[in-house]
């Protein structure tokens, strides 16, 4: 494979061929995705342009192949096999935030936002008892072969998806965010996207509960917090299409109202009164904020993800977001300082919930820590970066032209 050439410092400050043809939005005041949470000017235009180039690098590039579009979690190889073949990991949730994030501010990237639907439509299940699921996939660095479960790995690995629920409303939220920065609606009018769509919402449907709460997945009945809110946004972004691509008026109100009733779900199964603090989960007892993950990042969750219909949710985070990071701001042990995480994830959704409460210094030191780290000229954006963080990274940026015309990362080969 014919790898293209990783950013160095000088080549981070550069930027794509082409930035924003016409009848791309690009609003500097808008968010990613529709959130109350306000987009920041703190990452710099070269820092912002090196994580476009990373976006455009993660794509694979193999036309021809079923893997073509595919994006990939992270630019090192997560699998190598017995033949020393190295294989990277496929996680649509992943690759639907980071292309969310990206487009925003590079709305020429809508080309490769096209691809991946469409490669996410070629592999989602349309039958049987995952219908709807679209699980992992890995794929070979030249892209000449797929495959859930490749050779010579832990058995773990396969047949896997993090979570249905969310993984479906990312899907939603990236269909509406290509049409949002300029693509072609009649991608999404396409029998086969939408079919693929509507196979994924009568999921989508099956998993809510009737208190307005989503499991996880069909075997994991477990109904999570960040799912949840997810949830609700994907259900709005579905609306959107709905409404306005389809032309289906009814329909797209039947999705709004699964959007309040889970909204009500997590107002009032999910707050816990007593503690300020959201629960991780429906059965989960009160939060433990001693805990990074999930019960200290929980606390964001709903407030990143509220709307102008949410208020109570986004209220309540106000609150509850700064009283959970507070643990984490001694000095010892400051979560804009070091990766807090005991898996070592760096969480830049945290520092888009600092800038959103007005704990904007926290937010500058965090994005001062990931620059030197994602900029370092040997191994750039390097794990555990993953795509998604793309999301959160490119949220504190400001859309505009690159600095200079970036390569295009070339085909497999």
């Amino acid at each position: 494979m014919t790898m293209p050439s990783k950013p160095t410092l000088a080549a981070a400050a550069l930027a794509c061929c082409v930035w924003a043809s016409a009848g791309a939005q690009v609003n500097a005041a808008t968010p990613p995705m529709d959130s109350l949470c306000p987009p920041g000017t703190l990452v710099d235009a070269a820092f912002r342009d090196a994580a476009v180039l990373t976006m455009r690098q993660l794509v694979v590039r193999a036309p021809g192949q079923n893997s073509h579009g595919a994006v990939r979690r992270a630019l090192a190889a997560a699998h190598i096999d017995g033949q020393k073949r190295p294989w990277h990991h496929i996680a649509a949730y992943e690759g639907n935030l980071g292309l969310i994030g990206a487009l925003r501010v590079d709305p020429s990237l809508r080309t490769e936002a096209a691809d991946w639907l469409r490669w996410q439509v070629r592999h989602l299940p349309l039958r049987g008892t995952d219908q709807g699921v679209l699980h992992d996939r890995w794929v070979l660095a030249d892209g000449t072969q797929e495959s859930m479960c490749p050779p010579d790995i832990d058995a773990r690995h396969c047949n896997q998806i993090d979570a249905t629920d969310s993984t479906i409303a990312s899907l939603f939220l990236m269909a509406k965010a290509y049409v949002d920065n300029g693509g072609d609606a009649t991608l999404l009018r396409e029998p086969a996207v939408r079919l693929a769509l509507e196979r994924a919402a009568a999921t989508q449907v099956r998993l809510q509960q009737t208190n307005g709460l989503s499991w996880a997945k069909r075997d994991h009945p477990v109904a999570y917090l960040m799912d949840a809110v997810e949830v609700a946004a994907g259900w709005r972004a579905l609306a959107f299409v709905q409404d306005k691509v389809w032309a289906q008026p009814q329909a797209a109100q039947t999705s709004r109202d699964r959007a309040q009733r889970t909204g009500s779900g997590i107002e009032q199964q999910l707050w816990d009164a007593g503690a300020g603090l959201w629960r991780v989960s429906q059965d989960a007892a009160s939060a433990q904020t001693s805990r990074w993950y999930p019960d200290t990042m929980a606390q964001a969750w709903p407030l990143l993800w509220s709307t102008s219909g949410q208020p109570a949710s986004f209220q309540a985070s106000r609150s509850a977001w700064p009283r959970a990071a507070a643990q984490w701001r001694t000095n010892d042990n400051a979560w804009q300082a070091r990766n807090v995480d005991p898996a070592g994830f760096w969480w830049p959704a945290a520092a888009v919930a600092a800038h959103c409460v007005g704990d904007t210094a926290a937010a500058v030191d965090w994005v001062a820590r990931a620059r030197a780290a994602w900029l370092k000229p040997a191994a750039p954006f390097a794990w555990p970066f993953q795509v998604s963080d793309l999301l959160w990274l490119l949220w504190l940026a400001e859309p505009g032209p690159p600095q200079a015309p970036l390569p295009i990362p070339a085909p497999a080969g």
